[in-house]
């Protein structure tokens, strides 16, 4: 920036400092002490009209007076909770003026006000495609109000608006995402609105997302909320499918993690005595199959260790069980491998 830039940007940096300061003087010093009575008079006749706004804007100015009486402003915050409650009606119509209800949020009036503003706000922000806004404007409702009336309602608009966010393709750079921020609405319900009866959605939606980003252990967390929290809803047969599933994609070997494939084995056999006619039976099954064949594989390598060392007990104890494993998988291969460790070198019983 050269030395002229520098100048003319610092001159006009101060018109405008100077403009908005005149502009902020105008607006406090249209009302004063001896003009209550006047505004008072005119937001009366203004809400009888319907001219919400002018008496919010009068009144808005008055309750900024400092040392107005008790009195008149006793008065001025009743009429400012009426006006505002009727504007917040003729808003709530009209889903284009989302911003303006929201605005009422940070407003001094009686909670139950504020709150069905924010609520009216957070419907308009949905119906505009504006999901983002509806998430912070809910999220701000619990800062101010923690036990608010609408709590119920907020709770499963942020569900509606975590899942939409959630498939949100949307982003900027690396800075923003819809998809990130509707995990993050969706993990904030469960946390904040656990009672809400919609929070299974919320617990089957964030163990699809985890899983969609490889991070196994937190979707199957998530998963196991969901079988927890709300046992008998109609997404627990397909997040408890899932559990086995995940786990078995976490095993890197089957020689190393025996112990997590006899848990998905025992998890995958409760499924399937649980849930005998669902519409997962067949994925059930096959995963169950592939359970068996790593089971079996662990088992066949052990044997062919233990061959390695002259330990004949051991092999022929871990062949044995590879080649049940594997005819229970229905895989032939494995179980003729097994088999051939066992004929090769006989039983230790002969």
């Amino acid at each position: 920036m050269t030395r002229t830039t520098h100048i003319l940007f610092s001159i006009l940096l101060s018109v405008l400092l100077t403009a908005c300061s005149a502009l902020d003087f105008g607006i406090r010093g249209k009302v004063s002490l001896e003009d209550a009575d006047t505004v008072l008079t005119e937001a009366e006749q203004s809400l009888e009209t319907g001219d919400h706004e002018s008496a919010l804007d009068g009144l808005r100015a008055l309750l900024q007076v400092e040392g107005l009486p008790t009195s008149q402003r006793t008065e001025a915050t009743k009429m400012f909770a009426t006006a505002a409650a009727q504007q917040i009606e003729v808003l709530s119509a009209n889903p284009k003026r989302a911003e303006e209800l929201a605005d009422f949020v940070e407003e001094e009036l009686p909670r139950e006000i504020a709150v069905s503003a924010g609520v009216a706000s957070a419907h308009s922000f949905i119906k505009n495609g504006e999901a983002e806004e509806a998430w912070k404007i809910l999220r701000r409702l619990d800062e101010r109000f923690p036990l608010h009336h609408e709590r119920a309602t907020a709770g499963r608009l942020l569900v509606d608006v975590g899942l939409t966010l959630s498939h949100d393709k949307r982003s900027w750079w690396v800075f923003w995402s819809a998809r990130s921020e509707g995990l993050a609405c969706l993990e904030y319900v469960v946390l904040n609105h656990p009672s809400q009866s919609r929070c299974d959605e919320a617990y089957m939606r964030l163990g699809e997302m985890y899983a969609e980003d490889h991070q196994r252990s937190l979707a199957i967390d998530r998963y196991s909320d969901l079988i927890l929290y709300h046992p008998k809803s109609p997404l627990r047969a397909a997040a408890q499918a899932h559990i086995p599933m995940l786990r078995l994609e976490l095993l890197d070997s089957p020689e190393y993690d025996r112990n997590g494939l006899l848990l998905a084995l025992a998890e995958l056999k409760d499924w399937e005595h649980r849930f005998p006619n669902h519409p997962l039976s067949e994925t059930v099954f096959q995963t169950h199959s592939d359970c068996l064949r790593r089971l079996s594989a662990s088992d066949l390598g052990i044997a062919r260790f233990y061959e390695r060392i002259g330990n004949a007990k051991g092999r022929e104890f871990h062949a044995k069980r590879a080649g049940e494993l594997a005819r229970d998988a229905g895989d032939t291969e494995l179980a003729a491998s097994a088999d051939d460790l066992l004929t090769t070198h006989g039983s230790t019983d002969s």
